[in-house]
């Protein structure tokens, strides 16, 4: 009896947490982000050595919004932009790095947590700490801790992966002053990719969350193209880290444009006079405008969305009929190819039934 009590004890708490938790993903105002942002993963990669500086001013001159390199320590005491699995640690030096970006060019680091305190100590030497995020893998109580130990915060972006639902909320709550998190899973059907998860890390103001699609085993095996971005910026991740650097500017420039014309259309629809037209058309209409202005008006949309949405509009303003009072009224007026069919065939049926009574008439005279 005891056992019983507490299992269903226990699953009643388990009910009230994922409702709090559903419920703490609608609290306060939301400010979706206004487009996705790129992260090119080690550079452009497509034309230079990874991690190289060459690699890295070219991503940036490509029109990606950050850069994430790999920082190493030199045998020589350097930190420097070298692979993480390079053999040899040699490359270009991060004090060097720093001074050739540009004003609002800014770097991703990523290394060993144990060089954190050295990276540190350089960008605050080099009054880079505005020009870099640092990315450490973490619990966000260590992450704190550490941030709160320091003169000048840095920014510092943490990495999630886990199963459980309350430690990603935990971890994206804890880390809600910073400006982006990194959730990330082999599995595809991770918790963090379900409606609970994007719903409440959407909903956290300023705090974007990062897909690392550069590597399938991070991001649900989901692919480094437009289908992957699809589906990730369908579930509010708002960051792409990519390898596919050029397609993934094309696909972003693409989504602009998809964005300008549905806002077109949306003006277009919002201008007709739904009175004008029958109950269902009304509904139909108001539907897609409801739709698209969201996408229009709400921030970030992923191309097919977008395009979801554009063709639903212009169906539903290429649909629009006669409301039911006129249509009563010109009813006949309004010729069809249907009305047609359908007047043939009750002409013929009409005809057919007279031959037939002139027919039997004259069999009952005989």
């Amino acid at each position: 009896m005891a056992k019983r009590f507490y299992t269903v004890l226990l699953i009643m708490f388990c009910l009230f947490s994922v409702f709090s938790f559903a419920a703490s993903a609608q609290e306060g105002s939301y400010y979706p982000p206004q487009e996705v942002m790129c992260i090119a993963h080690r550079g452009d990669t497509a034309l230079y050595v990874k991690n190289s500086k060459e690699a890295v001013l070219s991503a940036f001159g490509k029109g990606a919004d950050f850069v994430s390199v790999n920082i190493r320590k030199a045998d020589s005491g350097e930190l420097v932009l070298c692979s993480e699995n390079a053999t040899q640690i040699k490359g270009t030096p991060l004090k060097e790095m720093l001074s050739l970006l540009g004003e609002e060019d800014i770097l991703i680091l990523d290394f060993d947590s144990e060089l954190k305190d050295e990276v540190y100590d350089l960008l605050s030497g080099e009054a880079a700490l505005a020009r870099a995020w640092l990315r450490i893998k973490d619990s966000a109580k260590n992450l704190n801790r550490w941030i709160s130990s320091k003169d000048e915060e840095p920014t510092v972006i943490g990495v999630c992966s886990s199963f459980n639902i309350f430690t990603v909320q935990g971890f994206v709550e804890k880390l809600n002053h910073m400006p982006a998190v990194q959730l990330q899973s082999k599995n595809y059907f991770n918790v963090m990719y379900g409606s609970l998860c994007c719903s409440y890390y959407a909903s956290r103001q300023g705090t974007r969350a990062i897909a690392p699609m550069y590597n399938p085993d991070l991001c649900g095996q989901r692919s480094d193209s437009e289908d992957g971005w699809n589906d990730l910026i369908n579930k509010n991740f708002s960051i792409i880290e990519t390898n596919n650097l050029d397609a993934f500017i094309s696909y972003r420039d693409n989504a602009l444009k998809l964005k300008e014309n549905l806002s077109a259309l949306l003006k277009k629809a919002q201008a007709i006079d739904p009175e004008l037209y029958s109950l269902v058309s009304r509904e139909n209409l108001k539907d897609s405008i409801e739709a698209a202005k969201r996408l229009v008006v709400g921030g970030m949309a992923s191309c097919d969305k977008l395009q979801s949405a554009h063709s639903a509009l212009l169906l539903s303003i290429n649909s629009l009929t006669l409301s039911e009072g006129e249509d009563n009224q010109k009813g006949a007026l309004n010729v069809t190819p249907g009305k047609i069919v359908a007047a043939v065939l009750v002409g013929t049926a009409i005809l057919a039934a007279q031959i037939y009574v002139h027919k039997m008439q004259k069999e009952k005279k005989r």
